[in-house]
């Protein structure tokens, strides 16, 4: 497998940091994000991994950073977007999609071999001088996942008596006509 060079772009030297931070537009492929989804430990069930626990990636995760250090913290701020093949929660079908946010985060830089710096939600481990922003990134894109899915926002939905798809049809085979009946 070969390595992915813009998942180097976001590995950080805190050796001679720039004092007036980073900013910088980023690529993370599918197969880097996928990467960056793994647990530290190392348990990863490898047939989720091909599609990022049931996430189908359409297109790279692409975005904007600025990145400042100061006092053992790290700011990230910035925005990502990412497309990837979602089912409408209304109708079941499939539809591409758009996952997007802005990130405002500060965050604790620790060493993960110290005692002393157990890693809690908003740490981030610095390992040979480094820290890496990936995982960060796949964490702010799970939690931008829409609670509710729509393929639009005036989905019909499915027929409660048949099943069909009020979409594709104005009535359907049990008589009921849509919108007559709605959840």
């Amino acid at each position: 497998m070969a390595v992915e060079p813009v998942r180097d772009m976001l590995v950080f030297s805190l050796e001679a940091w720039p004092e007036a931070g980073v900013s910088l537009d980023f690529v993370l492929s599918p197969g880097a994000l996928l990467h960056a989804m793994r647990p530290p430990s190392g348990g990863f069930d490898s047939s989720a991994a091909e599609t990022g626990e049931g996430v189908v990636f359409k297109t790279a995760m692409r975005g904007h950073l600025d990145i400042q250090v100061f006092n053992r913290r790290v700011v990230v701020k910035g925005s990502f977007a990412v497309k990837v093949e979602l089912t409408c929660d209304r109708c079941l079908e499939p539809f591409v999609g758009k996952i997007a946010d802005n990130i405002d985060e500060s965050l604790k830089l620790v060493d993960p071999t110290s005692e002393g710096d157990a890693q809690w939600e908003g740490d981030l481990a610095v390992v040979d001088g480094r820290f890496d922003l990936a995982p960060l990134l796949a964490e702010l894109f799970w939690l931008a996942w829409p609670n509710k899915v729509l393929c639009r926002p005036d989905c019909a939905g499915l027929c409660p008596s048949c099943g069909a798809n009020l979409n594709d049809v104005t009535s359907c085979s049990c008589g009921q006509s849509r919108g007559a009946t709605r959840h």
